[in-house]
């Protein structure tokens, strides 16, 4: 796992320095990278690879493997671990504070990190939370979309916000920035949610296969099959291996589940085999 300092994060880092900042930018810093951490750490624990941790002027980011493919209750328990860890560090600063050890500005901005990370709304931590409680009832997709229309909301506002503070005289771009970066997140969280959701299906479905618990269909196919059409005929009791065959009933190509299902999300419902093949 390595820690790498996103551009922006480091012309951050060279503002602040330049106009005396650099005590406070020192204390951000602290503050995200244990945040992250923490989040790293818990990962670690339930098996999960970290790759790196990005830090950003506002915030971080802990790349790791796709974890919806180990269940909803995983990505909650790697999601809450974040504030958990700033809500820890804001109580030790205010037990110093008790002890007359000056800690103001970490005390304040750990527990705003605590309280804008659990929000209800992605990308943030507590709309991985919240996605995962509204599980029991909805399904992945339905849940994504509707924390990432929160988070969009969230976006707009913080940008309307920053944008009534300048027209009053403010020359901070910290919330419009902070605005935009939690847009794009909701942009790519809605991209990628109906194909996370599939993953996960598909590797629950392998490891049935692992622990023989789950049988094993033979589907023939042509290149001029319709992707949906196989799609149509999925079961969640059942893997399909999918055998494309020529007109002399050759066996050419042989997919799985998630060769098609790839397909469909790339190519669309009105797409054949034979775009996948290609």
């Amino acid at each position: 796992m390595r820690i790498k300092l996103n551009p922006f994060f480091i012309l951050f880092l060279f503002i602040c320095g330049y106009i005396g900042f650099i005590e406070e930018a020192m204390i951000i810093f602290l503050s995200v990278i244990l945040h992250e951490l923490g989040h790293a750490i818990v990962a670690k624990k339930v098996k999960v690879r970290v790759d790196e941790i990005e830090l950003f002027p506002f915030g971080g980011v802990a790349r790791m493997e796709d974890i919806s493919k180990f269940g909803g209750y995983t990505e909650a328990f790697i999601a809450v671990a974040g504030p958990l860890v700033s809500l820890f560090l804001y109580a030790v600063c205010i037990i110093l504070a008790k002890l007359s050890v000056p800690a103001g500005l970490l005390t304040k901005y750990n527990f705003a990190l605590f309280a804008f990370n659990i929000l209800p709304a992605l990308p943030l931590d507590g709309g991985r939370i919240i996605r995962n409680l509204l599980l029991f009832y909805l399904s992945y997709k339905q849940s994504t979309r509707i924390m990432v229309f929160a988070g969009q909301i969230l976006a707009i506002s913080i940008v309307m916000l920053n944008i009534k503070e300048l027209m009053n005289g403010s020359n901070s771009l910290a919330l419009m920035i902070t605005g935009i970066f939690i847009f794009l997140g909701t942009l790519k969280e809605k991209k990628y949610c109906s194909y996370m959701y599939l993953l996960n299906r598909n590797n629950r479905k392998q490891q049935s296969i692992k622990n023989g618990r789950i049988n094993i269909r033979n589907i023939n196919v042509s290149k001029k099959t319709f992707i949906s059409q196989i799609a149509s005929s999925f079961s969640p009791a059942s893997m399909c291996k999918i055998n494309v065959v020529d007109s002399t009933g050759r066996i050419i190509k042989v997919l799985n589940e998630a060769d098609i299902m790839d397909g469909l999300l790339k190519y669309g419902y009105d797409a054949t085999v034979g775009d996948i093949l290609r």
